[in-house]
């Protein structure tokens, strides 16, 4: 069997919490068991144990699909709670869409203010919930944020190739598999990536609509590009 060269999506997360580290205490315990569960789930969780830090990775790394911070960082005081929100603003800055949780005690929650409140998504009482039900959640929210990244022709693309459908139509070369046959082919194959022989296909497809037709996802996308102010209508 031919090996597959390129991966899908990985869903990766930002888990912010000084706790991380620290398995002989309650919150400890409970953080690192919602690491092993979103891990066991296929999530690649990038671990963080300060705001600082955090605030480093949000704005460096635009592959993160979810986000949480604990809002007892550090010593729990002011001084924590002013760092966490400067992290929360800087992923906001540049980020207004990606789902934050915003983990804490319930005995804490007098402390989140109503601008901190805006900035995340949902609130999880780590100690109040288990790490499979936690992590659902997240799953759920990085789902809903990876669906709503891509335009309508690029998403139905995307789960056309997800569906792994032999296509018979033009052009004969989709797929990549006559690059395979040969060494030089294995070469350009590898280089550019599987995807892009498995996407490359003609004007019309029922599943991503027609060029020529203006329908389907095609017509979609065509309607919700800048400087569209109205619905596409082909001309016969």
């Amino acid at each position: 069997m031919i090996e597959r060269t390129t991966r899908p999506i990985a869903r990766r997360m930002l888990l912010v919490d000084d706790e991380l580290h620290h398995g002989e205490t309650a919150g400890g315990r409970a953080v690192r068991a919602l690491a092993e569960e979103l891990r066991a789930r296929g999530i690649e969780v990038v671990e963080s144990l300060s705001a600082e830090d955090g605030r480093a990775t949000v704005t460096s790394d635009a592959g993160l699909h979810c986000v949480f911070v604990n809002w007892t960082l550090g010593s729990n005081d002011k001084q924590s709670h002013a760092q966490a929100l400067e992290l929360l603003r800087a992923l906001r800055a540049r980020n207004a869409r990606i789902p934050v949780f915003l983990m804490a005690d319930q005995k804490v929650a007098g402390t989140v203010t109503i601008e901190v409140a805006t900035l995340a998504d949902e609130f999880v009482w780590i100690l109040d919930d288990t790490a499979a039900f936690i992590a659902g959640r997240a799953v759920a929210a990085m789902e809903r944020y990876i669906d709503g990244l891509l335009p309508p022709y690029a998403a139905a693309l995307a789960r056309y190739d997800r569906e792994r459908e032999y296509s018979w139509a033009a052009p004969g070369h989709q797929g990549g598999v006559a690059f395979l046959k040969s060494p030089v082919g294995r070469v350009f194959f590898d280089f550019y990536g599987e995807n892009t022989f498995r996407t490359d296909m003609g004007i019309e497809r029922g599943a991503l609509g027609s060029l020529l037709g203006h329908s389907g996802p095609v017509g979609e996308s065509e309607r919700n590009a800048p400087g569209s102010s109205a619905p596409i209508v082909p001309t016969r």
